[in-house]
């Protein structure tokens, strides 16, 4: 009998976190931070691991919104330089670790079909995707900020349309006919690869267009195309404490699940699901007849909300997403507030640190927040 515990595991070194069965006398506790995984184990890909990394975004991101509101302070501008360059390089390991588990076959992304990964990445790099839709449904104002940027710079209209642009060492030409597996992969080597031109951090539309706007339509593409037990919403996967099981929610049931399904070898396919406006027969990269990106109006069973002309609620720990967003951004300016010369600044930084964490356990007590959430003040304070 297979008497194996789920537990999500933290990497020491690169703060990436990964789901694992493991026998009950491993010594392996969920929430366990380790020095790195053993290259025999199997790793799952599930919620939270993929949004781990918007953190180091995110603190990119308000450091050069900083840089913007002082200007003419070079001193400044080189402090905050090197508060993104250090985001940078976790970025860096967190993407090339989870480069290279894909790219063995150690680490899978739990719940999801790769085929229709694939195609819903070929179709947002083909034909596009409605910028407002995708900022409506990640929560987020990534997508129509760059455009606005470009229409000042270069006056005319706003650019509706996003489109995924592959750098040209994966081109797309030489992705297209690659399986699904390797295909994903290699995504997240064009990922990396944005990530780590100096070129795309002159400033914040730089890094915006070339940079964040490719990882969050990754994340994008991977809950449109995983199936939503693996989201984390399900009221018992919040509802715990420390000190329950939590093998018994039904995240960890669907993940163990998952897991021993690849190790049979049997592939996951979701049932009811199409890929964005792409039949088999329609060419890729075909223009529709009126020029409208419907790929979005997902519908069927386990598919997104239909409606793209109003915010919309996601059945992905939206709850979290949208409390941990203002979260992370008190514990940045907690961060900024050591760069900032005067008597008071300590004081206000510690009001300001101790108020987040205490909101922050508030909201762990009331069920609202995971116990597994990390705090974003944990990196915070001296």
């Amino acid at each position: 009998m297979d008497n194996r515990q789920v537990v999500l595991l933290k990497s020491l070194r690169t703060n990436n976190r990964f789901y694992a069965l493991v026998s009950r006398d491993s010594g392996l506790k969920n929430a366990d931070a380790i020095e790195g995984f053993p290259e025999g184990l199997l790793l799952g890909i599930a919620y939270p691991c993929l949004e781990d990394g918007l953190n180091d975004f995110a603190v990119i991101r308000t450091t050069f919104e900083t840089i913007d509101v002082f200007p003419d302070d070079d001193e400044l501008r080189q402090e905050m330089m090197l508060i993104i360059e250090d985001a940078r390089s976790n970025l860096v390991r967190r993407l090339e670790e989870l480069r290279d588990k894909l790219k063995s076959g150690q680490a899978h992304f739990l719940g999801t079909d790769y085929q229709e990964f694939k195609d819903h990445i070929l179709h947002m790099a083909h034909r596009g995707a409605i910028r407002r839709t995708l900022d409506n449904m990640m929560k987020l104002d990534i997508f129509e900020s760059v455009s606005k940027a470009e229409m000042a710079m270069r006056g005319g209209m706003a650019e509706p349309m996003f489109r995924y642009e592959f750098l040209a060492q994966h081109d797309l030409r030489t992705m297209e006919p690659l399986p699904p597996r390797d295909f994903v992969s290699r995504l997240f080597d064009d990922v990396l690869d944005a990530v780590q031109d100096d070129a795309n951090y002159r400033n914040k539309y730089t890094f915006d267009k070339y940079v964040f706007q490719k990882f969050v339509a990754v994340m994008f593409v991977n809950y449109a195309t995983t199936e939503p037990s693996f989201y984390g919403t399900d009221r018992e996967d919040y509802g715990v404490s420390s000190d329950k099981d939590m093998n018994e929610t039904p995240l960890y049931q669907a993940i163990g699940r998952a897991l021993r399904d690849i190790e049979r070898g049997i592939p996951f396919r979701r049932p009811g699901a199409t890929p964005l406006g792409i039949t088999r027969t329609e060419p890729a990269g075909a223009p529709s007849e009126d020029g409208e990106d419907l790929s979005f109006l997902f519908g069927g069973e386990g598919g997104m909300p239909q409606e793209v002309s109003r915010s919309v609620d996601i059945p992905f720990g939206a709850a979290e997403r949208m409390l941990l967003d203002p979260l992370t951004l008190l514990a940045d300016a907690v961060r900024l507030l050591k760069h900032v010369n005067g008597s008071r600044a300590p004081e206000i930084r510690a009001m300001v640190a101790n108020a987040t964490q205490e909101l922050f356990r508030n909201l762990q007590e009331l069920n609202i927040l995971s116990p597994l959430t990390k705090d974003p003040m944990d990196d915070a304070r001296d």
